[in-house]
């Protein structure tokens, strides 16, 4: 199972009908198919099954991954599914608003463009140990702030 599903939306105390619990959760047929597969038991072996509803519950919440925060440093590449850090430890810092913007980074893995959304606030905390280019800045920053090298500026001296 892929999608999080919220197990509060079924009820404890009702009874529910494979074509309830598709509607009930916005899901196919064929998804509560699955789910019975994977070990969702109707509440006895006649059709049409019916499953009670603190079953559905307990079985949600029982194959529901849990949330895994990021570590600092650390961002999560969609294509791998899993947490890692930029390629050569580097990320850039593109602010989308006065308060928050995005880090991107390269992932190491597959060579994918990777991004975490933060606060401005919590910049350096969740940069970890990673260099950050600020975006249109020519300058690359450690996490402490300081200046690791300056291009060159093209400014022309007369």
């Amino acid at each position: 199972m892929t999608r999080r599903y919220d197990p509060r939306r079924a009820r404890s105390h009702l009874n529910y009908t494979r074509a309830e619990l598709a509607r009930l959760f916005s899901v196919g047929l064929a998804t509560i198919c699955a789910w019975k597969r994977n070990g969702l038991q109707p509440m006895d072996g006649s059709r049409p099954y019916l499953f009670a509803g603190a079953d559905v519950r307990q079985f949600l919440e029982k194959h529901n991954k849990p949330r895994q925060r990021l570590e600092p440093g650390q961002i999560y590449c969609v294509a791998c599914k899993q947490a890692m850090e930029p390629l050569n430890g580097v990320a850039t810092y593109a602010p989308l608003s006065d308060t928050l913007g995005n880090l991107i980074g390269t992932c190491a893995n597959c060579g994918r463009r990777v991004w975490r959304r933060v606060r401005n606030s919590e910049l350096l905390e969740k940069a970890g140990k990673l260099k950050i280019q600020y975006e249109g800045d020519a300058a690359t920053l450690s996490s402490d702030g300081e200046p690791l090298h300056t291009e060159p500026s093209d400014e022309v001296s007369s």
